[in-house]
């Protein structure tokens, strides 16, 4: 506003000199006072749009950098996923290993029953031919209900 006076004052002095009408000089000065104020709300728009430029652009950033987040985070899931996959066949082979040693183990408790079956069919037959062997013979007319005694008083 300073500055409008002063260029009105200047217009006046210098004016007064060129022999300008003070109707036209008034005139200039109102339209030089419209320009300041189209000027000034002119500034003003642009100085909102900055801002919403401003505004506009640091949610872009933002986005952006939640994008790239979301990113990061998907390339650690599926990162996560192909290490679980490969955790979870590992531990199905494993699996299947244990069911074949515990077949294995089935079969062999199966024969050890076998063996210890075998065994005391064995030892019960040796046992048993070695009872006929330790039996004296028999003699004809003894019994072995006499105790071994003779037929003869």
């Amino acid at each position: 506003m300073r500055s409008l006076r002063l260029v009105t004052a200047v217009a006046l002095l210098g004016g007064g000199c060129a022999g300008i009408p003070p109707a036209q000089l008034e005139a200039q000065v109102l339209e030089a006072e419209r320009w300041r104020r189209e000027y000034e709300a002119e500034r003003e728009r642009t100085e909102a749009l900055a801002m919403r430029m401003a505004a506009l652009e640091s949610s872009l950033e933002r986005l952006s950098l939640e994008r790239a987040e979301a990113e990061q985070g998907r390339a650690a899931v599926l990162e996560e996923l192909v290490r679980t996959e490969a955790d979870r066949h590992a531990l199905e082979e494993h699996n299947a290993q244990l069911l074949a040693l515990e077949r294995q183990l089935n079969e062999l408790k199966e024969l050890k029953e076998m063996h210890e079956e075998l065994s005391d069919v064995w030892y019960e037959s040796a046992l048993e031919r070695a009872r006929r062997r330790m039996q004296p013979p028999q003699q004809s007319g003894t019994s072995p209900q006499d105790g071994g005694k003779t037929g003869t008083p």
